[in-house]
């Protein structure tokens, strides 16, 4: 019997723009960074590839990553200060669908969000979108190693047992195999069927979150 449904972020929850690299763009000119395109992609770049070689987000490990990837010598309040931008990065209207789903879930499970990104910016996306309150708790990467770790999703689970936990993801590699190689339920949202059915047919597709009303 499920009890607590974990959301992904990004992608799942709130859509990824390209509005994050136009907010780069800002933060330079904000601390009077002159910089060439080129070097304005690099440092786009550097941000997005920093998961690729740390399991944990940290923002002094995140500078120095910066730093050597793109031979600049950015400072620490330029970075932090891309991640206070980044968290302003929603739409101007969130789907009154998805906020009857959540309200539809909330009234029948404990709900959670897992991501792999700081605290701090994903927080306040929720805040802006005001559907922080349908969570009880945000677990994140600064404290635990991300997806698809085991031992994110030991987090995410609380108290729970593995059976009880349905995990709600865009990402297959992440989401969907990391939980499942935990023993939770898994829901792939905006996934590839067919691959589901010759690889993991016990994983249920969605292409809209308000689908999860017919199915939890």
């Amino acid at each position: 019997m499920i009890k607590r449904v974990i959301f992904d972020i990004d992608n799942t929850l709130i859509d990824w723009k390209t509005e994050y690299n136009d907010k780069v763009r800002e933060v330079l000119e904000e601390f009077n960074e002159k910089r060439e395109e080129a070097e304005i992609k690099k440092l786009q770049e550097a941000l997005n590839e920093y998961e690729n070689y740390y399991l944990t987000f940290n923002l002094d490990k995140m500078v120095e990553f910066v730093r050597k990837y793109t031979d600049v010598n950015y400072s620490k309040e330029i970075i932090q200060r891309i991640l206070d931008m980044w968290g302003t990065c929603v739409p101007q209207e969130y789907p009154i669908e998805n906020i009857d789903t959540l309200k539809y879930l909330k009234d029948k499970y404990e709900l959670v969000i897992l991501t792999d990104w700081f605290l701090k910016p994903q927080l306040n996306r929720l805040n802006l979108l005001k559907i922080d309150k349908f969570f009880s708790e945000i677990y994140t990467a600064e404290n635990f190693k991300r997806k698809p770790n085991k031992e994110a999703f030991i987090q995410a689970m609380g108290e729970y047992k593995p059976e009880e936990c349905i995990m709600i993801g865009d990402s297959y590699e992440r989401d969907i195999i990391g939980a499942t190689n935990c023993g939770l339920y898994t829901i792939w949202y905006r996934g590839k069927k067919e691959m589901c059915e010759s690889l993991n047919p016990k994983v249920v597709v969605i292409e809209e979150l308000s689908e999860l009303k017919d199915i939890l």
